[in-house]
């Protein structure tokens, strides 16, 4: 009988000291963890930027050639009679669209960045709150340990 009492406080002995280990262990890996996952995200938010990035600076671009024919054809149809007026009419449109095109995008753009950016504030914040229901967790379930523990004899 003695030796089972005494086998069965050493088996909880270890256990307690296997769920303290296994606790300090998530303790210590849970900000790496999140840390890590954080770092994740924010690649993926970074590859989206540059993506974004790159679509407004093709379109520049492509504004840019478009605003430099247009002035090319305004310059020609000014040497032309009434039907270059005609058509530097035609351009004057294009370019307004051309414009208006880009502010479009330029807004969604920054309606996009702004967007991912409340998403990722609200992540941190729920990165924060999971740390703390974890810390809170350990310490309730090390509280539990300590009023099931056996008084010393």
């Amino acid at each position: 009988m003695e030796d089972e009492t005494m086998s069965n406080t050493s088996e909880k002995i270890a256990e307690n000291v296997l769920l303290l280990a296994v606790a300090r262990l998530s303790m210590a890996l849970s900000l790496p963890a999140l840390g890590f996952v954080a770092y994740l995200l924010n690649l993926n938010l970074e590859q989206k930027f540059q993506a974004q990035e790159n679509k407004i600076v093709a379109q520049k671009e492509s504004s840019d050639r478009q605003a430099n024919l247009t002035t090319a054809r305004v310059e020609t149809v000014e040497r032309v009679a009434q039907s270059a007026i005609d058509q530097a009419g035609k351009v004057n449109e294009r370019l307004i669209s051309v414009e208006t095109k880009q502010t479009q995008e330029s807004a969604a753009s920054e309606r996009f960045q702004a967007a991912t950016l409340t998403r990722l504030d609200r992540l941190q914040d729920s990165i924060v709150g999971q740390s703390n229901a974890i810390s809170a967790l350990t310490a309730t379930l090390q509280a539990d340990q300590d009023r099931n523990r056996p008084p010393p004899p």
